[in-house]
């Protein structure tokens, strides 16, 4: 029940109407019987959402789209991996000292190790943005060898740059998908409701890859139904979504998340064909 003492979370970015988020966390919020609350925000002016946060104790926020990075500069700390990525999903309100994290990196690498090894593999990265930049970060944390491949080689290349990976291309170089261990996908080519495209041509598909889509709607991308038939192993976007969301709870409530109650939450939302499931990017 809400009453006076019930802690808010919430959502900012634009557009939120759709958002998943509030069912994860608020599955949680009930799982463990505490006095928190989720909501979503559509916030255009970052500037004044981060003061409202503020001045309305609002124990945390998470931060997507477009606000990522302009929420910044209006954060008082940044834990040092959001720092390195450039990038917050996650504000979290300490008395009025507001700190910015990224959980985005964290939630798709548990994805990737619930699949897989990862040291001492090789990636192919498919994409040049936040997401793209986040998880690129945490592979090359775990002993990764990480090839960066964009439509555009210039912001392949900057993204490679950054986080020190040993290659980078256009998407002439997709055969190096044939020496990887590892395939991500970390562009929104797939998602509902282009669900015919991928990238990836099936022929350099094979069956010691590990293909990790980041596009949670449709649940089986083109991209992974082509990696079964190939005997791929498979590792499903939503994970990465439940992952992040995980991870924030535990930084607003400072308790373990439960998983067996904020997965299902999830899950069935995606299996009942929502409008949520189909708009939502968080």
């Amino acid at each position: 029940m809400i009453d006076a003492n019930t802690k808010i979370c919430c959502l900012i970015g634009d557009p939120v109407e759709h958002s998943l988020s509030p069912l994860i966390h608020n599955a949680g919020y009930q799982a463990l019987g505490i006095n928190y609350a989720y909501v979503s925000f559509r916030v255009s002016d970052i500037k004044r959402a981060i003061e409202g946060i503020r001045g309305l104790g609002i124990r945390g926020a998470s931060v997507t789209i477009p606000h990522k990075v302009s929420a910044i500069k209006y954060l008082d700390k940044l834990d040092p991996l959001a720092e390195e990525i450039g990038a917050v999903n996650t504000v979290v309100n300490d008395d009025g000292i507001l700190t910015g994290y990224n959980t985005d990196g964290d939630g798709a690498l548990q994805a990737l190790e619930a699949v897989t090894t990862l040291s001492g593999k090789k990636a192919v990265l498919i994409g040049g943005g936040g997401a793209a930049l986040a998880i690129a970060v945490g592979l090359k944390k775990k002993g990764v060898k990480l090839v960066v491949l964009n439509r555009t080689e210039d912001k392949a290349r900057k993204l490679a740059e950054k986080v020190n990976a040993e290659g980078y291309g256009d998407f002439k170089k997709l055969a190096e998908i044939a020496s990887a261990d590892i395939l991500i996908n970390a562009t929104p080519v797939g998602m509902w409701p282009e669900v015919n495209q991928s990238i990836i041509p099936k022929d350099l598909l094979h069956n010691r890859l590990t293909v990790f889509d980041i596009i949670y709607n449709p649940r089986e991308t083109r991209l992974l139904i082509e990696a079964r038939e190939k005997g791929c192993a498979i590792v499903y976007g939503y994970k990465m979504l439940l992952y992040q969301a995980v991870k924030q709870f535990e930084l607003f409530t400072g308790l373990k998340g439960p998983l067996p109650a904020m997965e299902p939450a999830l899950t069935q939302a995606l299996e009942g064909g929502s409008d949520a499931a189909h708009f939502d990017r968080r």
